[in-house]
């Protein structure tokens, strides 16, 4: 999962949660989606966490800082 990109990961959780709504799946089924739904929305914050870091440092104090990106 820690490859999936942050738009991935949000259309694997709505597919997830379109599939749990249906009520259409057996139990053992439902209950694995929403321990991988939980999962996903934990990596998606986490995602969305480490941007807001970015974004700070980017601008800090009021004044914009040169962004070098960590992933190559």
């Amino acid at each position: 999962m820690k490859d999936m990109t942050y738009e991935k990961a949000i259309a694997r959780l709505e597919h997830i949660i379109e599939q749990l709504e249906n009520n259409e799946i057996p139990l053992e089924e439902s209950i694995a989606l929403f321990q991988e739904g939980i999962e996903l929305s934990q990596y998606c914050d986490d995602k969305l966490k480490n941007i807001q870091e970015k974004v700070a440092r980017i601008y800090e104090d009021g004044q914009l800082k040169v962004f070098e990106s960590e992933e190559k």
